[in-house]
């Protein structure tokens, strides 16, 4: 379970869908069982720093010496396996913010986006031939909580706590052998004077086994918003690489310890997003089949 589990669990608490200063959910792969397992509890720490935004051109604007934007996220998710192919999830998470800028200090904490959703394997691998992939389909509700950027109330934007708007998402998860591969059309409905409009999201995964215990994933990740409208005014697209390293351990058959670090600012060229870095610490509790 670790070798699949840990390699995009950060990636789903880490992500800068509107630009802004703001570490919330994100990618809805993470939110899948894939070993043998009934059902799963999680529960994750996680701390990420804005560092900067780039504009349209991809140029990066590093904050200023003495300026600050932190986020720290407790989530807790649980995964359920109402039949051999088809699960359940929901997930929540509470954020504290932490901003310094001009010797002005903000705070502010409440809830996260709130998420469910739903996994069908509809393709399966029960001959376990090494070449076939198990292929999930699902589909994921995003509730907001907190304000999004354009509603924000406090002046350095603490209480924007994830994506601030209602959004579908339609992740489709291939499963290889160390390899996974999730490709996520996300919709946004009009809402709050925003256009509807759409976002992409896809991640590959490789996990090596150093031991039956321990492993470690890398994953990188892509990620596109399209063009919107806000009121009159029109907004234009943004994009983001993301890359993580993620080792596990396994207690045990049923426990796992995660720890994942996240940077936007490896590889790839941003435009419109902001740029972070992050480290969570999870455990994972299961039930065996």
């Amino acid at each position: 379970m670790a070798k699949i589990y840990c390699a995009l669990i950060s990636t789903f608490f880490c992500i800068q869908l509107y630009a802004a200063s703001c570490c919330g959910g994100g990618q809805s792969a993470s939110s899948l069982i894939t070993g043998d397992h009934l059902q799963e509890w999680s529960l994750l720490t996680l701390y990420c720093s804005d560092i900067g935004q780039t504009n349209n051109n991809g140029e990066a604007m590093m904050d200023a010496e003495g300026n600050k934007d932190h986020t720290f996220t407790t989530s807790v998710e649980y995964k359920k396996l109402l039949d051999p192919r088809l699960q359940l999830s929901i997930g929540v998470n509470y954020i504290q913010k932490k901003s310094k800028r001009l010797s002005k200090i903000e705070t502010s904490a409440g809830f996260g986006d709130f998420g469910t959703g739903a996994f069908y394997e509809f393709l399966t691998n029960y001959s376990y031939e090494a070449w076939l992939p198990r292929i999930f389909a699902g589909i994921k509700l995003n509730i907001p909580f907190g304000e999004n950027t354009f509603f924000s109330k406090k002046e350095l934007r603490t209480d924007i706590r994830g994506v601030g708007f209602y959004k579908i998402d339609l992740p489709i998860v291939a499963v290889r052998n160390d390899w996974k591969l999730s490709i996520t059309p996300q919709y946004l409905p009009e809402q709050k004077k925003l256009s509807k409009t759409y976002a992409f999201s896809t991640a590959s995964t490789y996990t090596y086994s150093f031991t039956k215990q321990i492993d470690l994933a890398t994953t990188l990740q892509w990620s596109y918003l399209a063009q919107k409208k806000f009121q009159s005014q029109t907004l234009i697209p943004g994009q983001y690489w993301d890359i993580s390293i993620s080792p596990s351990w396994m207690i045990n058959s049923e426990t796992s310890v995660n720890f994942s670090y996240n940077d936007s600012t490896i590889i790839g060229k941003n435009r419109n997003s902001a740029l972070y870095r992050s480290f969570s610490v999870g455990v994972t509790v299961s039930e065996l089949l």
